[in-house]
């Protein structure tokens, strides 16, 4: 249990990154923790997509610029992304999505991987 809440009480978001790819055992550990999220009505309605090919990365990195009208990387150089999708037809699907990216960051700072 103290472990569980130094985690909570020490998680900060991080915004530079180390280039290499994170260990495949901790990535599939951050992923099985996102999908134990509480969701609304039990429905499980989101899903986590692992992005880890640089090219896609890049790709996505470069239209979230353009959304935000801005020549920036929005995500700080982080070499691989997790994308949260969660079904708008399920009422609480906002919450659900926010839950499960609660438990993808908090699984990380557990692992010693930064996240934001």
């Amino acid at each position: 249990m103290q472990d569980t809440l130094a985690t909570l009480k020490t998680r900060r978001s991080c915004r530079a990154y180390k280039p290499e790819l994170i260990e495949e055992e901790k990535l599939n550990a951050i992923l099985e923790a996102g999908t134990y999220a509480a969701t609304g009505m039990g429905k499980q309605s989101p899903i986590i997509i692992a992005v880890t090919d640089r090219a896609m990365r890049d790709r996505l990195s470069k239209m979230n610029a353009g959304i935000l009208g801005a020549d920036i990387d929005p995500f700080y150089g982080a070499p691989e992304l997790l994308i949260v999708l969660a079904d708008k037809a399920v009422p609480t699907y906002l919450y659900d999505g926010a839950l499960v990216m609660g438990n993808l960051m908090n699984a990380a700072a557990a692992l010693g991987v930064g996240s934001c």
